[in-house]
């Protein structure tokens, strides 16, 4: 396995939401036998053993973050999000143990990872809850840093005596922003008083930035995404522009059994993030990205050297005549072409003799939206039911779909009847057309050959079925 592959891996893993669950679990594991290790008389059995069991832990956050450094796709973005992991190992090591209260801290990490696998149930409860929960967050370290802290540094001190007699005293220095019922004596203790008390401060201005962010915007970016969550998406969709067909793309991925957990990555320029929750859309599986689709940094921030798929829609979010819908796709493509080379890509024109251009820009697909409305409205005046069946085959929730595989092997030499008599009854699957691959950068494809066309093993059949017909037993 190459390192690119392994990376890919790696970063597929470390964004799962069983890996977040478990890292949570592990923080708050350590936090709990930080807070019953610092309550322990020095030097006893009880303290030894906390704190070996605390080593093994602080073991795994090693690990976890070498690999997380290893992936990462630079050192300052690393440390940028998990300096204060970083610095909650340093504890391991005996004469840095005096730092060890900064494991408490991680606790803020736990609160950054409810907050973001909050959006699965952000249609159920309201929005301001996500918010309140990276709050009660922030204050849960803050006093657990006091609590802790002042048990470890003040040892002696009858005012410090118990870890019930810290708790106290942190939580009404944070809400008083001064000391309240003890002093320090100690230089360490007087620095952890002035941090409890600076995270008062900072707390009640980030309880009053939540409660205006409510009040005024409605949380109008809670789904944007975040630089740090667009680095860890691998394998996932681009969609580029904005019009009414990006709602329908949306869902028809969301419900098809190989993308329904794609991450899908909107880039448009629009004042707000669509209200996609309430068409029935997973906002946890989809990201916002503000600004023009043809910009080179845009498409980087969307992680375009990562994605497997674009599409690009005819951009109606601004006003634009057709012409400069057309040359701004165009230009994307071409953009995309050069950043993420071979990338596949399915365009939608409003202008056939624009064609031409997106195939030299080595487009896949191209759709013209319009055109096809009118053939199909056409032809359905003649076929009479043809909407239906139509229909069928493009939504992927129900009845039967199109599917493209690879020749199976005992069909190759076989010709195009034997190939649909076998597929029918082996698949319950209609055979329809055929992908001839000429070479490797060239394709045909018929629609209903002749019934003595041999199959060779560079083609593709293209099926109508119910379910993928890959999963059946041939």
């Amino acid at each position: 396995m190459n390192t690119t592959a392994l990376r890919n891996r790696l970063s597929r893993f470390f964004a799962h939401p069983g890996t977040d669950v478990a890292v949570a679990a592990l923080i708050i594991l350590s936090v709990v036998l930080t807070v019953f290790e610092a309550s322990c008389a020095v030097g006893s059995v009880q303290e030894l053993r906390f704190f070996v069991v605390e080593s093994v832990i602080t073991g795994i956050f090693i690990v976890e973050l070498s690999l997380r450094w290893y992936c990462a796709r630079g050192t300052r973005a690393f440390f940028s999000e998990y300096w204060i992991d970083v610095l909650s190992i340093l504890p391991i090591v005996r004469p840095l143990r005096i730092l060890r209260i900064l494991r408490v801290a991680r606790i803020v990490r736990v609160g950054i990872i409810f907050t973001r696998r909050g959006r699965r149930m952000a249609s159920l409860i309201h929005e301001s809850l996500i918010e309140n929960l990276m709050v009660f967050g922030v204050l849960l370290g803050f006093l657990l840093l006091g609590a802790v802290g002042m048990l470890v540094a003040e040892r002696g001190n009858p005012d410090f005596s118990s870890f019930s007699h810290s708790t106290w005293w942190s939580l009404f220095t944070l809400m008083a922003g001064e000391p309240v019922g003890a002093s320090p004596t100690t230089t360490a203790g007087r620095f952890i008083t002035a941090a409890v008390m600076i995270g008062g401060f900072t707390l009640f201005a980030m309880f009053t930035g939540v409660i205006s962010a409510v009040m005024v915007t409605r949380l109008r970016n809670q789904w944007e995404a975040r630089d740090m969550e667009l680095h860890e998406l691998r394998d996932h969709t681009i969609i580029c522009g904005w019009n009414r067909s990006a709602v329908t793309i949306i869902q028809e991925i969301q419900r098809d059994e190989k993308t329904r957990n794609m991450p899908i990555v909107l880039v448009a320029e629009l004042e707000e993030p669509p209200a996609f929750a309430s068409w029935g859309c997973r906002i946890e599986l989809l990201y916002f990205v503000r600004g023009d689709y043809t910009s080179t940094a845009v498409l980087q921030k969307a992680g375009i050297d990562r994605a497997a798929a674009t599409v690009l829609l005819a951009d109606k979010s601004l006003p634009r005549t057709d012409q400069d819908r057309d040359a701004r796709t165009l230009l994307a493509a071409l953009t995309i072409e050069k950043l993420r080379p071979g990338i596949f890509t399915c365009a939608e024109l409003l202008r056939r003799e624009n064609i031409e251009h997106l195939s030299m820009a080595k487009v896949e697909e191209i759709v013209i939206g319009d055109e096809y409305m009118g053939h199909l409205i056409a032809h359905s005046s003649r076929t009479r039911g043809v909407i239906k069946i139509v229909d069928e085959l493009l939504t992927a929730s129900r009845g039967n779909q199109f599917y493209k595989i690879a020749t199976p092997a005992h069909l190759i030499g076989k010709t195009f009847f034997e190939a649909l008599l076998d597929i029918k009854k082996t698949k319950n699957s209609i055979l329809v057309a055929v992908e001839a691959g000429r070479n490797e950068s060239a394709t045909e494809l018929m629609t209903n050959p002749p019934n003595d066309y041999v199959l060779n093993p560079s083609d593709s059949l293209v099926l109508i079925a119910t379910a993928d017909p890959e999963s059946r037993n041939s």
